[in-house]
This record gives C-alpha cells, sequence and structure tokens, in this order.
C-alpha cells in the first residue's frame, strides 16, 4: 500500500460520486471531508448558471484542498453536444458529435473541442466524459446512434484525437468512452445488459481500433462498456472483465492511465450484479476510478466494501495503490478553478457559429 495514504483516502480517491443541489450542503461536504472521494460528477440538478456553478466547484475543491489527502477532485461531467449535454443555456447548443463524422474535417472537430473546453474550464469543470470512440455500426442501437462520431473506424480514431488534443491544451481531461466499444449493441446498458456476438478478429478491426490510436496519441483515461464481449469473455462485461481490462487495454493497447467504470447503479450492472460484490469485481478486473452517479447514499457503503476487502487480503493492496498512484499523477497536472466568475458573453456568438456551422453537415 502507499503508506502516505491512509486505506479512507487510498479508496475515496478511487470514486467519484454524483450528490444533490447547487451549493455546498452537509450530503457532499460529507462525502469530501469524511469519505476523501476523488471526484464529483454534476449534472443538470445541480446546475442554474455559470456564475451559480463556478461557485459551487470553486467551493468542493477549497473543501477538498483544505482536508486529507489534500488533492484537488475531479470535476466531471457528461458534455459531449446533442442529447447527452448536461449543462444548458448559456452553454452552447453543440449538435451530436455525428455531424463531425459528416463533416470528415478534423480542423472542425478541433475547434470544437477547444470551444467546449474553453466553455468548461471556465466554470472550474477539469473532466468531459467525451469524445465517445464508438464506431456507429448497429443502426437498431438505442443508445449511442448519434452520439458517435462516425460508422468508420478510421473517422471515429481521427476526429476523437483532434477533439483529445483540443481538451488536453485547454486544461479539460478527456475520457474515451465506452471500452471497448458500444456500437454494436441492441440494448441500452442503462436499462439492460447488452452482448456483443462478433468474432475476436471483427471486435479488434472495427471496435478496438478508435482506442487502440487514441491511446497512442495521448488519451490518459478510458471508461468503460458494461457490455458483455463473446468472444473476448462470455461470463463478465468489460467493467469486470480483467481479459479485457488488463490483457487487452493495458498489455495489448499499452494503456498506462486511468480506467473509470460507467456509471454502478446502471441496470445492466444492478440487475446481474449484488451491490456487496461490485467493488472485488471491479478491482479484480483493473478499475482505477468507480463512478456512483446518482445515489449518493451508496458512496460509504461502497467505500466500506472495499477497506474491508483491502484489511482482510480479499483484495490486492497493491493493485488499489497502482490505481491511487494514476489518479494522484493525473491529479498534479488539473488546472485550479478559476477565481473569477466566467464571462460567457466574450464567446456566445462564436460558439453558436461554431454550433450552426457543425449542425449544416447533418441536414446532407
Amino acid at each position: 500500500m502507499d503508506h502516505s495514504f491512509s486505506l479512507k483516502e487510498q479508496t475515496g480517491q478511487m470514486i467519484v460520486a454524483g450528490f444533490d443541489g447547487v451549493s455546498l450542503n452537509p450530503q457532499i461536504e460529507g462525502l469530501v471531508r469524511d469519505c476523501r472521494i476523488g471526484g464529483v460528477i454534476l449534472f443538470g440538478r445541480n446546475y442554474e448558471d455559470p456564475a451559480q456553478l463556478h461557485r459551487l466547484v470553486r467551493d468542493l475543491q477549497d473543501l477538498a484542498l483544505s482536508h486529507p489527502p489534500h488533492l484537488p477532485l475531479f470535476v466531471s461531467v457528461d458534455q459531449e453536444g446533442g442529447r447527452v449535454s448536461r449543462l444548458k443555456t448559456p452553454f452552447a447548443d453543440f449538435p451530436p458529435m455525428c455531424c463531425l463524422g459528416e463533416a470528415r474535417s478534423e480542423e472542425l472537430a478541433y475547434r470544437f473541442g477547444k470551444a467546449l473546453a474553453r466553455e468548461l474550464t471556465a466554470v472550474g469543470i477539469n473532466m468531459d466524459y467525451a469524445p465517445v470512440l464508438d464506431v456507429h455500426t448497429n443502426p437498431q442501437n438505442p443508445i449511442i446512434g448519434d452520439r458517435a462520431l462516425s460508422v468508420h473506424p478510421e473517422w471515429v480514431a481521427r476526429l476523437g484525437s483532434a477533439i483529445i488534443r483540443a481538451f488536453k491544451e485547454d486544461g479539460i481531461v478527456p475520457v474515451g468512452k465506452h471500452f471497448p466499444g458500444h456500437g454494436d449493441t441492441a440494448l441500452d446498458s442503462h436499462l439492460e445488459l447488452p452482448h456483443v456476438d462478433r468474432s475476436a478478429a471483427e471486435l479488434e478491426a472495427t471496435e478496438l481500433y478508435p482506442f487502440a490510436r487514441t491511446v497512442r496519441d495521448g488519451l490518459e483515461v478510458v471508461m468503460t462498456a458494461h457490455v458483455v464481449y463473446r468472444a473476448w469473455d462470455e461470463n463478465h462485461p468489460a467493467t469486470f472483465s480483467k481479459k479485457i481490462l488488463q490483457g487487452i487495454l493495458r498489455e495489448k493497447l499499452g494503456f498506462d492511465g486511468v480506467i473509470v467504470s460507467d456509471d454502478l447503479e446502471m441496470k445492466a450492472i444492478e440487475d446481474h450484479f449484488p451491490f456487496e460484490s461490485l467493488a472485488s469485481l471491479g478491482i479484480g478486473a483493473g478499475i482505477d476510478l468507480f463512478l456512483i452517479c446518482n445515489n449518493p447514499g451508496k458512496v460509504r457503503p461502497f467505500q466500506e466494501q472495499m477497506v474491508r476487502a483491502l484489511e482482510n487480503g480479499d483484495l490486492d493492496a497493491g493493485r488499489a495503490s497502482q490505481s491511487v498512484q494514476r489518479i494522484v499523477k493525473l491529479k498534479k497536472r488539473l488546472a485550479p478553478a478559476p477565481s473569477e466568475a466566467p464571462d460567457f458573453q466574450s464567446w456566445a456568438q462564436s460558439h453558436r457559429k461554431l454550433a450552426d456551422e457543425m449542425r449544416a453537415f447533418l441536414k446532407r
């Protein structure tokens, strides 16, 4: 174990939690101060306007930095453009990312990434669960669809890399999702546990290609899919598959960054795996960071599972320590929350124009 961290601090850093409210309250204060959580995920329920959000993020970071282990929080959000955009006006109404695939323009993807990063960093957000690196290969897919950049792996990779580069230049940690690819599913993992029956060769040529390319280009965080890929692991979704996370992502693709789970409260997980088993399954497979998005009350019992399992030797202490080292390494380059409230007016017109430029490709 990392002796500079207590067990509470180690396990807390491995959790990103959602919470209620638009300002500091006892619920989120307790998670930051007592559970030592590593990050928060923001939703529409946490947002009124940019000035309020800026205050909330600044207060959260001040709280985290004033308590052990004195590390900044990952302040994260799902802001992809299109239907998955948690922050509304005056945040720009960007169209879904599929328009970038229609445009086939890395330059346009890069400008989109810069604009989106500028808006997020203005309120102190430092991590975005984007870009989607799934290849849209199944027209019946109920959950990815127009969120995917393209039906072509090559273009998903090229455009994804352009967005990732723009995010990183402007202080946003990009999260490529949903590894190893959610594009060929016919079910929504928020509601059910999907299976993909492609051969290993097909998976490698199509689904893996954008992840392999973006990892090579410097992607530092990957989110897992709650999907079973029978060619690789018949028994576990990727989130809980050592074969997929260790054998393919770490060893085959050479990824040495942070692996984050998709939300553990999605039905693909809740309906198939007991809550008490999730920490052991996830850490055993190679998850570094766990998302608990909607029920803050689950954070403490989840953390207690982790602590108990590490204390009694059910979980490999070395694995948990590696996760924390990866998290701390990434946090060292997080930009501090801006002290000034954001001025969205200064770029609102140019971002609207960019959104219109992107939207034009949807009509073609």
